[in-house]
């Protein structure tokens, strides 16, 4: 059994993609102005004299002088849509969903084939990329070959430029193994007792980081100077007032 990743950059892209719309509607903007002009105009006219008299050298110029024109004063506009593009492309995925897909067919006399459906399942519903339940750090498991370092999950990322799936970046400070596409702190967790990571300190610490400054540590865990509301319902803590408000 295969399985494979459904993926999205849009969460990654938003900037981006909104700029892009803003430069083609310029650039499609420009365009029309050019073909609205005299010299345009003109240029169309003998492009079509030479597509019925012309010969193939002639019409090619004629065909290349008419887009020139129409994208004149477009160049920069159409940089930044390849740039834009190109960073859409190697953004950032968000794995939004897992699916299960048959690769493998067993004929009638028992004997097993392999048969490669990634091409099909990876551009099924708006793109997907396989992943191996049996890597993990970038090895394998079962001794074969390690593929995109991690299994996926969802809200794993994915990353086109390492082909790679890895967990969310779980602090600012921790930054990726190449090799494993783990998550590394700045310093080796110790070992024994469980130790939990601080980010205002940048230390392994002996107890989670402190919500509040109010709340005190019990040896467990945080509590607030009063306990948590039994009346029902959702409450949050507030800070400034020392108060659960709902």
């Amino acid at each position: 059994m295969a399985y494979y990743a459904k993926i999205s950059n849009n969460e990654f892209t938003v900037s981006e993609r909104a700029r892009l719309i803003e430069a083609q509607s310029e650039k499609g903007a420009i365009e029309a102005n050019n073909r609205a002009s005299e010299e345009w105009f003109t240029l169309m006219t003998t492009y079509q004299d030479i597509l019925i008299n012309g010969s193939e050298a002639e019409l090619i110029t004629a065909k290349n002088n008419l887009t020139a024109k129409e994208a004149e004063g477009t160049e920069a506009l159409t940089s930044e849509i390849e740039t834009l593009n190109t960073t859409i492309a190697n953004a950032l995925c968000r794995v939004t969903a897992m699916y299960t897909g048959a690769d493998e067919f067993v004929s009638p006399d028992g004997d097993e084939t392999e048969i490669d459906h990634t091409v099909y399942w990876e551009s099924f519903n708006g793109g997907c990329k396989r992943t191996s339940y049996n890597t993990q750090g970038g090895v394998h498991k079962l001794g074969g070959t390690p593929f995109r370092k991690n299994y996926a999950g969802v809200g794993y990322i994915y990353d086109p430029v390492r082909d790679a799936f890895y967990s969310q970046q779980p602090y600012a400070s921790w930054t990726l193994d190449e090799s494993t596409c783990y998550w590394q702190p700045p310093t080796p967790r110790p070992e024994g007792m469980d130790w939990y990571w601080s980010e205002s300190v940048l230390a392994w610490t002996e107890h989670p980081d402190k919500p509040y400054p109010s709340w005190t540590y019990n040896g467990e865990y945080w509590i607030a100077p009063i306990p948590y509301p039994d009346e029902g319902g959702m409450y949050m803590w507030d800070e400034e007032t020392l108060t659960w408000i709902i």
